[in-house]
């Protein structure tokens, strides 16, 4: 059974791809929090290759905060904040992963026999429903069940 909080995201999530997708561009992710007695939405925007802009963000912004006020679907006063996902983006669903094969990424899990929390930093090399591959620099493979993964994000060496 799903909870409010899980409708309510389906029912942002719905209004944000509509927008985004108006706006010329992707919706990448949500994320709703409760932060003390408001909400933060967050929303985060893609163009494939290209940059997001501010211009987009903004448009994005002003048609989305005026639909969630006809909709209303978040129960409490909430923060509404639209960017772009940053290059060192979240991997959070299975498009993230299966866009981030190739890419350097940043994992961070729970060990499956001793509970640790582990951080890998390595190629994404294949994905399942159950795992992720990851090759470290130095060669060392490393199978990560998904159900472990604590966050993930693409990791850039600065």
């Amino acid at each position: 059974m799903a909870s409010a909080g899980d409708q309510i995201e389906r029912d942002v999530r719905s209004v944000a791809e509509e927008v985004a997708h108006a706006e010329g561009v992707e919706l990448y992710d949500i994320l709703l929090r409760r932060n003390g007695p408001r909400w933060k939405v967050q929303v985060f925007l893609s163009r494939g290759a290209e940059n997001v802009s501010i211009d987009d963000c903004v448009r994005v912004s002003r048609q989305l905060s005026r639909e969630l006020d006809v909709l209303d679907p978040i129960p409490r006063a909430y923060d509404l904040e639209v960017s772009s996902p940053g290059i060192e983006r979240a991997i959070r669903t299975d498009e993230h992963w299966r866009a981030a094969i190739g890419a350097t990424a940043r994992i961070k899990f729970r060990d499956a026999d001793k509970g640790n929390v582990l951080v890998i930093v390595g190629t994404v090399d294949a994905i399942t429903d159950e795992d992720v591959t990851l090759t470290e620099p130095n060669g060392t493979t490393h199978r990560v069940a998904r159900e472990g993964v604590v966050s993930a994000r693409v990791h850039v060496d600065w």
